[in-house]
């Protein structure tokens, strides 16, 4: 059996489609899977040997790319085509079983990994919900090597042993109107040093290297800075290893509950209804704004930002207080 799975193209979207993909490697174990992702996502499926393989789709190389892939996918008959960027490509490519740009989740269906694992269950071939069990995490391959290689950072960066307890903080975020201020990340880290005797990971990758920086400068504790050091597969080995995640919307924060480790986010312009994490224990501090969520690029009300800024340090602190 062919299948071939279109996914998203930022981190964060990828991650929330895994469990999708997990279902139908549950469903079809002996089947020949195809990704077809972004190429900022591609280092998630690095390796895997539940897939045959990655193929990635960058809108940014122009028309003659998305091309030679759709010729290159032409060559091919699949016996099932899973789209959840509900392009074109279901109506181009050959497959006996298909979704279409048209079959969605009703607006009851609020959770992006929700509206992706019913579009999958709903095929000729039908995987149950229930099937989708997330203790099969196979999408996302984490080698021994790659926890190898996140231990022996660790014991280089921080002299941090396999005994030793962390918390991951995520700074960053894809798009600064996500971020919550620096300043108030660094109290955060600050006081959790100092009232759990715990150490402070910072993590993210080369977008949020200026971010990390200013956050470190500012706590005035001894913190770990991982940031742009790690792998998106080594990431996930180290937030495997973490007592809990905090972060903006972020990739970090889809990763966490992917992994299923204790998951605080904090929400602003985004829906954390539709985007929030999915972790057995997990909490959302959001902004209480009339405005909240906006879901738009610019913040309606200038570059004020009020959303993020006005959630409080104690107010996270609070929540992670009740997840360690």
């Amino acid at each position: 059996m062919k299948i071939l799975f279109i996914t998203l193209s930022n981190i964060g979207d990828v991650i929330l489609s895994l469990p999708a993909l997990d279902s139908l490697l549950s469903a079809y174990p002996k089947a020949e899977i195809t990704v077809l992702c972004g190429e900022r996502a591609v280092g998630l499926f690095a390796d895997n040997f539940y897939l045959k393989r990655p193929i990635v789709y960058d809108a940014h190389k122009g028309l003659r790319s998305g091309l030679k892939i759709l010729f290159e996918l032409k060559k091919e008959v699949f016996d099932l085509l899973v789209d959840l960027k509900n392009s074109a490509m279901p109506l181009l490519l050959k497959a006996r079983h298909k979704t279409y740009p048209w079959f969605n989740a009703s607006a009851k269906v609020a959770h992006m990994r929700d509206r992706h694992l019913y579009k999958v269950q709903k095929f000729a071939w039908p995987v149950p919900l229930e099937r989708a069990s997330f203790l099969f995490r196979k999408s996302l391959y984490i080698s021994d090597k790659d926890r190898k290689t996140i231990s022996n950072i660790l014991d280089y960066e921080a002299a941090l042993s396999a005994e030793d307890k962390f918390i991951v903080v995520g700074v960053g975020a894809r798009s600064h109107i996500k971020r919550w201020p620096a300043d108030k990340f660094a109290s955060l880290c600050a006081r959790l040093i100092e009232e759990f005797k715990i150490k402070v990971i910072l993590a993210g990758d080369e977008s949020d290297l200026e971010t990390c920086a200013a956050v470190q400068k500012l706590i005035q504790q001894p913190v770990v800075n991982l940031c742009g050091k790690t792998s998106l597969k080594c990431l996930a080995a180290l937030i495997e290893r973490a007592e809990l995640v905090i972060s903006n919307d972020s990739a970090i924060m889809h990763l966490s509950s992917y992994l299923d480790r204790p998951s605080l986010a904090i929400f602003g312009p985004t829906d954390y209804k539709k985007y929030g994490p999915w972790a057995g224990r997990s909490e959302v501090v959001h902004s209480k704004l009339k405005c909240s969520p906006c879901e738009v690029a610019q913040c309606p009300l200038g570059d004020s930002l009020k959303c993020m800024k006005d959630i409080g340090v104690e107010e996270v602190y609070a929540a992670a207080k009740r997840l360690l």
